[in-house]
């Protein structure tokens, strides 16, 4: 699967491989409705590798023009383009030359596995008192004070306080009490 960006960027650098095969006494102005594709092909430092080919291929054929257009502003040749793309997407053949990005793979994996682990720290029937205060996952740190954390578990080295603000109805830790190997 590929992003939009990655479509249009490839459909960009075919359209200039095409131009530039024509006759040099042609000029070519091709139509783009994504910005960020004559952004990143105008660049020569792109990051994207199908970008530096297209920066490449347009500055050895100065003739060839590319130029942005308002999409879906009922321009025909526009229209027509998106319509082709949509069914290509449905019924149309991967294309094989284009490469995934690494960061666009590690956004996907990343973003896999956070809905398995959210699923998971959903499902599960450990943890519950955690999953109270934080009912969904993140790869970012959480900055809890340590007196939370002691007072929210039960479990600690002031038991006694839990009694007095009456958070606990003993002097010991829910593990079974201060002196037992779990405590």
């Amino acid at each position: 699967m590929y992003t939009v960006f990655q479509a249009e960027l490839t459909a960009l650098h075919e359209a200039v491989i095409y131009a530039s095969h024509l006759p040099n006494h042609n000029t070519s102005k091709i139509h783009v409705d994504n910005r960020a594709s004559i952004m990143a092909s105008s660049n020569s430092k792109s990051t994207n590798e199908t970008a530096r080919k297209i920066f490449k291929i347009l500055l050895s054929n100065p003739r060839i023009k590319v130029s942005w257009v308002k999409a879906h502003a009922g321009n025909i040749g526009n229209e027509r383009a998106d319509q082709l793309a949509k069914d290509a997407t449905k019924h149309g053949q991967p294309y094989s030359h284009t490469k995934i990005s690494k960061p666009h793979v590690k956004g996907l994996l990343r973003k896999r596995m956070l809905e398995e682990w959210q699923t998971s720290w959903k499902n599960d029937d450990t943890g519950r008192k955690i999953y109270n205060i934080m009912p969904s996952v993140s790869l970012r740190p959480t900055n809890w004070i340590r007196e939370d954390v002691i007072f929210f578990s039960q479990h600690g080295p002031f038991p006694a306080y839990l009694q007095r603000f009456h958070l606990s109805d003993s002097d010991y830790c829910s593990c079974g009490g201060i002196g037992t190997a779990l405590h």
